[in-house]
């Protein structure tokens, strides 16, 4: 396959697993250094990630980035935020009978699973674990546990998520996979982390929307990713650029593997000698 880098013009980027190392909410010294070089250049640089848009947003000031995103796409591709306009375009969203569902599937299989939902800026959780609050002090989201489980399906929301450990996911994915349908899918976005989202939200077609939107060339996007999660956006850019710790369905759809892992700055790594040489 030949890979034509002169006509990117922009990099998105997943965070968890790809631009952060692991355990960390900040890109080190010399990724942000690389992020400020390839500004300097004139190449835009946009973040796709399952926390919400505006979260992602304001990255820009705890990371201490000079510039602003050229696009933010949140919650696995549900929403994405748009610097032509300055809004926030919602896609799609799982209705509240097929929330319902999922949760009540998955638990009559797993009674002992802890699922959780985002909604008005709060984690909504089935009951509160370490790592519900690990997360909290992580990203600054609060936790609301639920009195009954009804209150998770009465709205519609962007996804419904479910944190393990790596040995049960092992045995909760065939689950996962047997209950996707037309409406919903599953998709794993860590090795401890499995999300529900409506059938077409992906991170792929987040990016076709803004690029049809704003008459923009997909062609001219690379983009960076590691887990099943990122496979349509890698897909859907000109070039797509898979970690080498990333999983093998994501290394198998991309054009590039990174040699270096997140944890060696290996997306950094990638845009310092292919773009900014």
């Amino acid at each position: 396959m030949t890979i034509c880098l002169n006509k990117i013009r922009s990099v998105i980027c997943d965070i968890d697993g790809t631009l952060t190392h692991d355990r960390s909410v900040y890109p080190s010294p010399y990724t942000l250094d690389v992020l400020e070089r390839l500004h300097k250049k004139g190449i835009g640089f946009s973040l796709a990630s399952g926390r919400s848009a505006s979260q992602l947003l304001s990255l820009k000031e705890e990371w201490g980035l000079s510039f602003d995103f050229e696009l933010v796409i949140g919650l696995n591709g549900s929403e994405y935020y748009d610097h032509h306009n300055g809004n926030i375009k919602t896609l799609y969203v799982l209705e509240r009978e097929d929330i319902k569902d999922i949760i009540l599937k998955m638990l009559a299989e797993f009674p002992e699973l802890n699922c959780s939902i985002y909604r008005d800026g709060v984690r909504m959780l089935r009951f509160e674990d370490k790592e519900a609050v690990m997360s909290k002090k992580r990203t600054g989201i609060n936790n609301y546990m639920v009195k009954d489980l009804s209150e998770m399906w009465d709205e519609p929301c962007s996804k419904v998520m479910f944190r393990v450990d790596e040995e049960t996911m092992t045995k909760i994915e065939p689950l996962c996979e047997k209950i996707s349908n037309e409406r919903y899918r599953c998709c794993k976005t860590q090795t401890t982390m499995m999300e529900f989202v409506h059938a077409k939200a992906n991170k792929g077609n987040a990016l076709i929307d803004y690029c049809e939107s704003n008459n923009v060339d997909i062609a001219s996007f690379m983009a960076f990713g590691d887990m099943s999660n990122d496979k349509e956006m890698l897909e859907a850019a000109g070039i797509g650029v898979c970690m080498i710790n990333g999983s093998a369905d994501c290394k198998a759809c991309s054009d590039m593997i990174s040699d270096k892992d997140n944890n060696e700055d290996g997306c950094a790594d990638i845009i310092e000698r292919y773009l900014l040489d």
